[in-house]
């Protein structure tokens, strides 16, 4: 039984008549009520309030947002009657680091081609980058190419390349990992063209511990954190996970892998998913995001306070006056 498709039915039929009524749009744990004024929205949140309180639902206060003029919901940007993508799905693609050598050039190729289909003229676009790859070409990345960098960023970012996330299309999870660190992408197949989409990128670089890890256990932990990262889109649906790690099937059936790998099996459990292995070859355009992370691991409040620490010129005075002594 997949518990959170069972929670969804149930949030679907303790809110059935304020859904029908479209006062509110629920996705798991997550109510949206919209609103057109101050007044209409007071009287939706008592709806749902008194509904709440008949099935005896109770609300985290803490994790409320009331009456705001704009939120982010499933990757999404909601305000005043638009809906845009929300900047954190292309952070991984928009901060792509310029390359400084032929490999990075080359990988970043590999993610850019992967949806050469949906950008026009993509071959001429990426010529000036193409061109650094040519055997006897000395490697300066000028301004021609610092063009093409970027209108290939902003291509990937945009539609038609990237997708609206649509909770009834098939999905798909592409991941990769490296010593640098993890790479992800979520895709679904697009109604309009039967072709994949993205519609979310992730990047993250490894902590130094992880950086050690062998490639098996890095392959198998960049699908744990793409599943933590992408888990309110993939919670209670059936979709596929894509990897270029064989043995990931080990992992599933618990037999000699560690203990570490053991326990990441337990995330993987309240997901509903199919596993397609591909080669590498076939996966140059998460290999990119992974070899060219561009988000630092911050989360926990010991890795927020270290980072603080990192930052504070005085907390650097003292700690250089500890070494002294």
């Amino acid at each position: 039984c997949n518990s959170p498709a069972v929670f969804q039915r149930f949030i679907n039929v303790v809110f059935r008549t304020l859904v029908n009524e479209e006062k509110v749009f629920p996705y798991l744990d997550d109510l949206i009520i919209p609103a057109k004024n101050y007044e209409e929205a007071v009287v939706k949140l008592q709806d749902v309030l008194s509904v709440s309180a008949e099935y005896g639902l109770e609300l985290n206060f803490k994790k409320c947002h009331f009456l705001q003029r704009q939120i982010e919901f499933l990757g999404h940007l909601i305000k005043q009657g638009c809906i845009l993508p929300s900047p954190g799905k292309t952070e991984a693609v928009r901060e792509f680091p310029e390359p400084t050598n032929v490999k990075q050039v080359q990988s970043f190729l590999g993610l850019s081609g992967f949806f050469r289909k949906f950008i026009p003229n993509y071959s001429k676009i990426s010529a000036p980058l193409t061109s650094l790859l040519k055997k006897d070409s000395t490697f300066v990345f000028g301004d021609q190419q610092k063009e093409a960098l970027a209108r290939l960023k902003k291509s990937l970012a945009e539609r038609p390349v990237l997708s609206i996330y649509n909770p009834k299309l098939p999905t798909e999870l592409h991941c990769d990992a490296s010593s640098d660190g993890f790479g992800a992408i979520l895709l679904q197949r697009s109604a309009e063209d039967n072709s994949l989409h993205p519609v979310h990128y992730f990047s993250r670089k490894t902590n130094p511990a992880q950086s050690r890890y062998s490639s098996y256990e890095l392959e198998v932990l960049s699908i744990v954190e793409a599943l933590k990262k992408f888990r309110v889109y993939l919670l209670g649906m059936q979709f596929k996970i894509v990897t270029d790690c064989a043995a990931f099937t080990k992992t599933l059936e618990k037999k000699d892998v560690c203990a570490r790998v053991a326990r990441w099996t337990m995330w993987l459990e309240e997901f509903d998913y199919s596993i397609e292995h591909r080669s590498g070859s076939r996966m140059q355009h998460v290999d990119a995001l992974s070899r060219n992370a561009v988000m630092a691991i911050t989360d926990g409040i010991i890795s927020r306070i270290q980072l603080a620490q990192e930052k504070d010129s005085e907390v650097q005075a003292i700690k250089e006056i500890l070494k002294e002594h």
